[in-house]
């Protein structure tokens, strides 16, 4: 017999674990393994079972227990006497275990005799000396890293879990915490004398962050890095610690910390073990079994695994599916396999979740990692709440806002989480299992469906996914992504339908004890449809009774909630209560809140919920966490509340999780369904939970829960313009995240509206600026929004005069709004008065977004020198702060500027730092602005591969954000992508669907490939047809005038057209040098040579061969081959 208490109380034989009762009677087991052997008085006892308030009758009570244990732990012993394992002795009881049985004992003796020889040579490897002599072999090593592995497996939890905060038992769990610690920082050194620098600094990140005054710990990080070839990692992991010594403690490194860090200055080698000497090979028969585990059965020294223990019951008619899942956990052991991914999709109750928990328990004893994510049924689970349980089993945590708040924060934070299955699976076999894929928020599906495209086939990690979803109704949305998704991987795809005849008689026989006629089980068979959990239900049902008289009824149960109706009928009258109560708490809850929400005490809850335990309708999910055991039995409890009173439980649950942390979205379902008498509790809680979502990027999930909060507004008189205004507020910022720009202007418009209503200047700043902060192009894409720029220059006027940081951030706003609807000059004034009050001001992050934003909003060709200027010290001033997104932003502006002005070594500057920074961060509206400019310059250049990758980007990033002007830039990439590759035709036939006119016209490019393509007839028709948008594009001064007004200039010269190549040759000439851009999108070649165009049509060749000699002379400069040689043939076709 094994007990365990490093985790919740078990215990187990070579047979398979022992079941031990309910939470009081393993409490006891507990208590008495906590004085290992001691005899205990029956009062100490009590006090540690109930926590030192006892009930009354405890010694009576304390006997059942003691008896109910007895039968557990000795079956065999006979009613006085017999017993050695729980023995009575005064003064009361005693339990009397070899050392090694108790977990407690084996896991301390098993640090203790590795800590003696581990001790010198991590103090060795610390100190940058060589090993003392004798030092055991890499063959020792392993070993002693085995037995350490061994001994940390033990660990499942927080140490004798039903004890609660007892000082005794928190005594204890603080002297066994030391041990583990102690034990992982032995295991890290020797994991360092191994080689197994990778696994080890993952493991001490975990540690150092739980224990940051452990200076070995951080010695030992900080070692692994540097033999993993990442110093400069590692020397910031010696500054971090620095800081915090100098902050906790007021203290200087010791002197391990600073021999490493000397070490790793140096580059010193890291001290190695010497390889084992061979040894002969041991025949099968000479290696030991394995020793029976104490709660799983698992041989690994891994953590548990995440679910209970395996059902009383076997597995039946599922071996065909079984045996093919157990064959690809072999397969990816063996590394034949390395990847593999599974979907086991039926109906409720058919068996997928066993399925699954069979498939991890044998892989578990092949020495899998095991992750498993449950997806939960309760409206109320966090976001990611499936990958936050899975990275928490890899020793990680969710990423959170504190890591970056842009708007593509969201797609880092599910690389990340994707990453770090990847790299858990190259350091070990890992079996991903995401459970009930029909209850996952969007954002969890969306990492899934991430981590399908991420890892390649040639990947070494090993990993095995299987995911479960219910077959009816058809996936939708994101679920039906991963579907497809999976299936584009191969996926082994199996539709779980009923079991036989055969298999379902055995079922029902081992759950009703009962052995059903081959009639009665083929009428079993029909009435459930072979459906498993229908089984097991109808089989409890007839434990009791007749199998034949229940099929034989005139109406027998035909679904399983008549089956769990009947059942639950069984149960007293207060235990249905207590189950209707926690029904609308949740599928999975705690004692204390049903305790409160049910207004009884904890005890009195437990004493209600064993019959419903007893029944098979709760299991137990932890110390005082229970949950339904299926899906369907907590409807069939839910369905039989009238609503009214499931909104009044709603409400208690509500006000009872109020105020804990990370149940924010629980609290706001809760009050959301509470009914109109809470109105005014249920927006606010809905809004924190919004933030709760936001703050780990579930965008989609805080989306909702924000329209959620202004439809409770809608119903909720008390609500305030202030509140709304607050709640939009909230909303924009999640759009803006999400990249969902074209959204946020109707958002802008209601803010705007609450504002004025409030009458608040400072909302209605907020409101006026919603629109254009963050953005990196103009921020309407060709019109003016009057609502917005009516809301900006009232929040002017409403202004004191002088300085202010809001006015400098109103003028900036406002300067981008009136872009397409007023001249230049107006809004180059308002830049430059606000750059100006930024400097006045004198704060730096103000200054930055100025000189960005001011350079957004003045974009157009003669603006090109003065906005790489104000990019260029935005770039350095990013820089300085440290800022990520403010530099990407900087950069990209920088980039276009210099693009504009053909400063090469500048933009390729910018391009590479730029897409390298927006990659790390993943800020997609960068990438995007970054990739177009580079689409151009990299076609001229005859780089087909980086321009065909680039596209692709491109395309892929337009269905993640929506962004004004996204559309047409991508339109832009691709025409540019065969431009240069003789593709004039498919430009041609692209441009004829799109409008002449607008902000990007396409009556100019239209005209030059009509030309280009040798259509000259069709083209002077399209000139007398389009003029008015041709002369719409010649007055015109924005970012898209250099490439219109060259595209206008070629054309001049191919048709001929003096008068129109004099009027453009005008709005050319101040271009000279530059090249010919639209933006930050395409670039057609350098301005000189349309100028030498138009001045060969107005009859000026001398001029024209100025222009074309000075365009050769840039297109070597530039490095761009095609475009000059493009300027070579145009030159021998005109003869200039």
């Amino acid at each position: 017999m094994r007990i365990g208490v490093l985790g919740t109380t078990v215990a187990s034989t070579p047979e398979g674990p022992v079941g031990l009762g309910g939470p009081k009677q393993r409490a006891l087991l507990a208590a008495l393994a906590l004085h290992r052997g001691r005899a205990v008085a029956v009062d100490t006892l009590a006090d540690l079972v109930w926590d030192g308030t006892p009930p009354r009758g405890v010694a009576g009570t304390m006997q059942g227990y003691v008896a109910g244990l007895r039968r557990a732990l000795e079956p065999d012993r006979t009613t006085r006497g017999g017993g050695t394992l729980l023995v009575t002795e005064q003064p009361g009881y005693a339990l009397r275990l070899p050392d090694d049985d108790l977990d407690t004992v084996a896991f301390e003796n098993a640090v203790a005799s590795a800590h003696t020889l581990v001790a010198p040579l991590a103090d060795a490897l610390c100190r940058g000396r060589a090993l003392p002599p004798g030092s055991p072999d890499a063959g020792g090593l392993g070993t002693l890293h085995d037995s350490l592995e061994e001994a940390l497996g033990l660990w499942r939890g927080v140490p004798f879990a039903e004890l609660g905060e007892v000082p005794a038992a928190v005594a204890e769990r603080a002297r066994l915490e030391e041990l583990r610690v102690l034990a992982t920082e032995d295991r890290a050194a020797l994991g360092i004398l191994l080689g197994l620098h990778a696994t080890v600094a993952a493991e001490l990140d975990a540690l150092t962050r739980a224990h940051p005054l452990r200076e070995r710990a951080w010695a030992l990080r900080a070692l692994a890095l540097a033999g993993s070839g990442r110093q400069a990692d590692a020397l910031a992991v010696l500054r971090e610690v620095r800081d915090v010594l100098d902050e906790e403690l007021g203290l200087e490194p010791g002197p391990e910390l600073r021999a490493v860090q000397t070490a790793v200055l140096r580059q010193d080698t890291i001290a190695v073990a010497e390889p084992a000497a061979p040894a002969p090979a041991a025949s099968p028969a000479s290696v030991a079994p394995p020793a029976a585990g104490v709660s799983t059965g698992s041989t690994t020294g891994h953590a548990p695994l995440p679910f209970p223990s395996l059902w009383p019951w076997s597995l039946a008619g599922r071996d065909d599916e079984l045996t093919a899942l157990t064959g690809l956990v072999d397969q990816v052991v063996a590394g034949t396999g390395s990847l593999a991914f599974v979907a086991l999709t039926g109906e409720p109750g058919i068996g997928k979740s066993r399925l699954a928990i069979e498939l991890a328990t044998y892989a578990d004893q092949q020495g899998v990692t095991i992750a498993w994510g449950r997806c939960s049924q309760d409206d109320g689970a966090p976001a990611l709440w499936p990958w936050a349980t899975v990275l928490e089993r890899l020793g990680s945590a969710l990423p959170s806002t504190a890591e970056g708040e842009d708007g593509s924060a969201a797609f880092r934070a599910w690389e990340t989480v994707v990453q770090t299955v990847i790299t858990a699976a190259e350091q070990a076999p890992l079996l991903l299992v995401l459970d009930d894929l029909h209850w996952a928020d969007t954002s969890s599906l969306r990492v899934l469906r991430l981590l399908t495209e991420a890892v390649a086939a040639e990947s070494p990690a090993r990993l095995l996914v299987l995911a479960t979803w219910r077959e009816y109704p058809a996936p939708t949305g994101a679920l039906a992504e991963v579907a497809e998704a999976l299936a584009r991987k191969h996926a082994l795809r199996f539709q779980l339908r009923g079991i036989s005849t055969q298999a379902a008689a055995q079922v029902f026989s081992q759950v009703a004890q009962a052995e059903p006629t081959d009639a009665d089980a083929d009428t079993l068979r029909q009435l459930t449809e072979g459906n498993p959990f229908f089984l097991v239900e109808y089989a409890r049902l007839t434990r009791d009774g007749d199998v034949a008289a229940l099929v034989a009824e005139g109406r027998p149960p035909a679904a399983v909630h008549e089956v769990l109706s009947r059942r639950l009928a069984h149960l007293s009258t207060a235990t249905q209560d207590l189950l209707q109560t926690a029904s609308v708490v949740g599928r999975i809850f705690d004692l204390s809140t049903l305790a409160v929400v049910a207004d009884t005490d904890e005890d009195g809850a437990l004493d209600g919920l064993d019959p419903a335990i007893e029944a098979g309708l709760v299991a137990e999910d932890g110390v005082d966490r229970f949950r339904f055991n299926h899906a369907l039995v907590r409807d069939t409890v839910r369905n039989g509340l009238p609503q009214s009173r499931q909104a009044r439980i709603h409400a208690r649950t509500a006000e009872a999780l109020s105020g804990r942390a990370g149940r924010e979205t629980e609290v706001a379902r809760h009050w959301l369904a509470a009914g109109p008498r809470h109105l005014a509790k249920a927006w606010p809680a809905a809004q924190a939970a919004a933030r709760s979502a936001t703050a780990v990027f579930a965008y989609v999930e805080a989306l909702e829960m924000l329209e959620h909060a202004l439809g409770a507004q809608d119903d909720d008189p008390a609500s305030t313009a202030a509140d709304r205004f607050e709640v939009l507020a909230d909303l924009a910022d999640v759009l803006r995240r999400a990249g969902r720009w074209l959204e946020l202007r109707e958002v802008a418009h209601e803010a705007i509206e609450v504002a004025e209503e409030a009458g608040e200047l400072d909302l209605l700043i907020r409101a006026g600026v919603m629109t254009s902060t963050g953005a990196l192009w103009t921020a309407s894409g060709g019109d003016v929004d009057e609502v917005v720029v009516d809301a900006l220059r009232q929040a002017l006027d409403g202004l004191p005069p002088g300085d202010d940081a809001r006015r400098c951030r109103v003028m900036l706003s406002l300067a981008g709004e009136i872009y397409y609807g007023t001249t230049p000059q107006e809004r180059e004034a308002l830049v430059e008065e606000a750059v100006a009050m930024a400097r006045r001001l004198g704060d730096p992050v103000l200054v930055q977004q100025a000189l960005v934003k001011g350079a957004i909003a003045i974009v157009r060709g003669v603006t090109a020198r003065q906005r790489l200027t104000m990019t260029t010290e935005a770039t350095d001033i990013a820089r300085g702060l440290g800022d990520r997104v403010a530099l990407v932003a900087a950069l990209a502006m920088r980039g276009q500027a210099a693009g504009d002005l053909g400063e090469v070594a500048v933009l390729d500057e910018c391009l590479a730092e730029g897409l390298a920074e927006a990659d790390r961060i993943r800020h997609l509206y960068a990438q995007l602005v970054l990739k177009s400019l580079q689409v151009s310059w990299a076609a001229m250049r005859g780089q087909a591969d980086v321009v065909d990758t680039f596209v692709d980007d491109m395309v892929e990033l337009g269905k993640v954000i929506t962004i004004p002007g996204s559309s047409e830039s991508i339109s832009g990439a691709l025409m540019m992508q065969v431009l240069w590759r003789d593709g004039e035709e498919l430009i041609l036939e692209a441009l004829r669907s799109m409008p002449p006119g607008g902000y990007v016209a396409a009556a100019a490019p239209m005209l030059t490939m009509l030309c280009r393509t040798g259509r000259l007839d069709e083209a002077r028709d399209y000139l007398t047809s389009q003029r008015e948008h041709i002369d719409d594009a010649i007055a015109a001064d924005t970012w898209y005038s250099p490439m219109a007004w060259s595209m206008i200039a070629e054309s001049a010269c191919h048709l001929g057209d003096r008068a129109l190549a004099a009027t453009v040759y005008g709005r050319l000439v101040a271009l000279e040098g530059q090249a010919a851009c639209a933006g930050s999108g395409s670039t057609v070649g350098p301005v000189d040579m349309f100028l030498a165009m138009a001045a060969h049509a107005v009859g000026d060749d001398d001029l024209a061969t100025r222009h074309a000699d000075r365009a050769v002379e840039l297109c070597g400069r530039w490095g761009v081959p095609l475009a000059r040689a493009w300027v070579e043939r145009e030159r021998e076709r005109f003869g200039f």
